[in-house]
């Protein structure tokens, strides 16, 4: 599958579009692996580096930490 990415005015943060229907709910904010049981999340929640991600209807974005560099947690 390919999953376009698309740079946000936060550097920390990069938005991925899937070309599929993300969320059923709206949007949405989790913080941290606790705040789901969803496996896709968690296992990106495993990446190390990543701090939160929001969900909308077709995209989600991912928030890393400052000293982390996006290289290492896109082609993961």
């Amino acid at each position: 599958m390919f999953i376009q990415t698309e740079k946000t005015p936060n550097p920390n943060s990069l938005k991925f579009i899937p070309g599929k229907k993300v969320s059923t709910a709206g949007s949405l904010e989790i913080l941290s692996m606790d705040e789901t049981d969803n496996n896709l999340l968690r296992d990106i929640f495993s990446v190390n580096g990543v701090e939160s991600i929001f969900l909308d209807e077709d995209f989600l974005s991912v928030n890393k930490k400052d000293e982390t560099n996006w290289e290492d947690i896109k082609h993961i």
